[in-house]
């Protein structure tokens, strides 16, 4: 089976058992891999009616069709459960090598259910799965587990996915980190490995990958790097990392300070790229099989005379750790997202519950009383990093901080719940909705909760043309981020091929900085791996697919939810900047998107579009819950 392994792995840790499960063609046509498997082996094994912890609550792990090739940035993968943070779909993607590693031990995906009576880890080498005691480095930070875990099967080369503290303590917003840096880390995926009693997966493969056609492979692997490396933004991206985000954001008006009560930070020179690069950057990183490289490894001198080394910070956890608490000391923000992985925690959701406190504490909706004794100024270094550690091990006002904005706000009573930065129940990521009306639908639409990359349409901040607009998108203003007109069709057609980005798991900074590898593009390599003979629309179906298959997950999880965003940004015009005065007005995009979705006025999807998508199972369900 060209590309796909054509296995997946099905493990019970209740009984301690696994078998597999081979693929059909069907099903990787239909879903491609990725983030389709881990949706639709969620959507096949899930009961809709299930607690987040409880142990038939399923993890579902899958990789792309391009795993382990030369294809750009091919070692990305997507973890999937119900989420406990937000009750609906959860799923996370990463970087790094677990990923490769994972396709060259011979398997597509994981499906993990069931709860062990004691910590254990999954050791996976080539086609040999085993469930391991994990009592050594139960209760151990990321790096010490990836340490004992290496010596535990005396191997160097594995690669790792742990969870750390936060997980352990089923913080709801726990991430997954593998190979000591690198994150999934939304939706709190990591608190369902800690209610599974499951610290990591370890993973050694020694096979190859086998490809249909090696001519055509690299006939569309040549167009694919030409495109990266002819990328206008490529050399900066390249160079400078996610850091030089910080720039553009300043510059739009869109850098989340103080919880978002504004979109420019004062200080921002002094946390800016230019800072960074001068004073902390060592040298630039990358993922497996990826040429731009863009991650950044950090040294920062510590007051005691001791150094850190660690990979990033990266854009989101800068502003996050950042302007967004009012923290302008970047030494302070690298120890912070350093400690964030050791701990196990999501930088954007960690960062987004610390500033909502904060400004709770500034309006007098919070006290002494409430904090501990804590003062919770606006940026107190010292402050976010005893947070942090507090968050990891639920002691404290951290037990309060690790529910997440939607709870912490929901216990405090209206006049917070308008403070907290939240969709479906997931913080909200860096750059403010209101800078850019595209980036703001795609928040309120996600099926994961607030995010940018379900859509990021960054084709609204790259200084297109109305005319390229108006080609592209039907609308010449789509390329205007303070314009409500023209994003429904902008954020559709984003969605659409960035669940197929997703599945195929590539790296969208090959797909989304300025349009480097196209849909076109992105058929061809996976033809020419896999035998199969994908157009660009079907590929761009397939990603439709997806969207309406999790928007049935999320339906039948938590009932109809009518797509919105928070009261700050649809109320609250921004008061300085370049995008002074600027809400976002949704009703004037929402409908035209639910339209083109195919969808009724209340964003649930009509029976017609479901069989036209082949989602008959899916309909079946959908029709028994409305």
């Amino acid at each position: 089976m060209y590309g796909y392994a054509g296995k997946i792995a099905y493990i019970d840790l209740g009984k301690g058992k696994c078998s597999f499960i081979e693929e059909d063609r069907s099903f990787q046509r239909a879903f491609l891999g990725g983030r389709g498997f881990t949706s639709k082996l969620l959507f096949d094994a899930v009961n809709p009616s299930v607690s987040p912890f409880d142990p038939t609550n399923c993890i579902t792990l899958a990789l792309g069709p391009l795993a382990g090739t030369m294809s750009p940035s091919s070692g990305r993968f997507t973890v999937a459960a119900k989420s406990p943070l937000t009750g609906i779909l959860g799923d996370a993607n990463s970087g790094g090598h677990f990923g490769a590693e994972l396709r060259y031990a011979g398997f597509d995906g994981l499906v993990i259910t069931g709860r062990s009576k004691e910590p254990c880890y999954i050791f996976i080498e080539d086609d040999n799965i085993e469930i391991r005691s994990a009592k050594d480095c139960w209760g151990k930070r990321v790096s010490f587990t990836d340490k004992i875990l290496k010596e535990d099967i005396g191997d160097n080369e594995a690669h790792i996915l742990s969870i750390g503290p936060a997980g352990e303590n089923m913080v709801l917003y726990a991430a997954l980190i593998n190979d000591v840096h690198r994150a999934a880390a939304r939706c709190g995926i990591g608190a369902v490995f800690g209610s599974k009693h499951l610290k990591s997966i370890v993973v050694r493969g020694t096979q190859g990958v086998e490809i249909a056609s090696y001519e055509l492979f690299m006939e569309a692997l040549e167009l694919a790097y030409d495109a990266i490396y002819n990328d206008p933004i490529y050399p900066t991206l390249s160079e400078l990392g996610t850091p030089f985000l910080m720039d553009s954001a300043q510059q739009d008006g869109g850098l989340a300070t103080r919880n978002n009560q504004s979109g420019v930070f004062e200080k921002y020179d002094d946390i800016s790229q230019a800072a960074y690069t001068k004073k902390y950057k060592m040298r630039s990183f990358a993922c497996f099989s990826c040429p731009i490289h863009c991650s950044n490894v950090s040294k920062v001198l510590l007051d005691d005379g001791r150094h850190i080394v660690t990979e990033g910070p990266e854009y989101e956890s800068l502003v996050c750790l950042g302007s967004k608490c009012g923290i302008s000391s970047l030494s302070t923000i690298i120890v912070a997202n350093k400690l964030c992985n050791e701990l196990g925690i999501d930088t954007i959701s960690c960062g987004d519950s610390i500033a909502l406190a904060m400004e709770l504490w500034e309006k007098g909706i919070l006290t002494s009383k409430d904090t501990g004794g804590l003062e919770l100024g606006w940026g107190n270094e010292e402050l976010l990093l005893q947070l942090i550690e507090s968050i990891g091990n639920v002691d404290g006002f951290g037990a309060f901080l690790a529910k997440g904005v939607r709870r912490m706000s929901e216990s405090l009573g209206p006049q917070a719940e308008r403070l907290a930065l939240h969709v479906k129940g997931m913080g909200v990521p860096a750059f403010d909705g209101r800078a850019a009306k595209g980036f703001a639908l795609g928040w309120a639409v996600s099926t994961r909760g607030a995010d940018h990359l379900r859509a990021l349409p960054n084709f609204e901040l790259l200084g297109f043309t109305a005319k390229e607009s108006e080609e592209r998108f039907g609308s010449p203003y789509a390329c205007d981020p303070y314009e409500e007109r023209g994003k429904a069709s902008l954020v559709y057609w984003h969605e659409n091929f960035s669940a197929a980005v997703d599945s195929a798991e590539m790296c969208k900074y090959e797909t989304f900085s300025t349009y480097a590898v196209t849909p076109a593009m992105l058929s061809s390599l996976i033809n020419a791996v896999v035998g199969s003979n994908i157009t660009e629309s079907q590929l761009l179906q397939i990603g439709e697919r997806i969207i309406n298959l999790e928007k049935v997950v999320n339906i039948s999880f938590a009932g109809v939810q009518r797509d919105t965003l928070p009261h700050k940004i649809l109320h609250e015009p921004l008061p300085s900047g370049p995008a002074k005065g600027n809400v976002v007005d949704l009703d004037k995009m929402i409908g035209e998107y639910y339209s083109l979705r195919g969808w009724d006025e209340q964003g649930v999807p009509t029976r017609h579009i479901l069989s036209s998508l082949g989602l008959k199972k899916e309909s079946a369900r959908l029709s028994s819950i409305i």
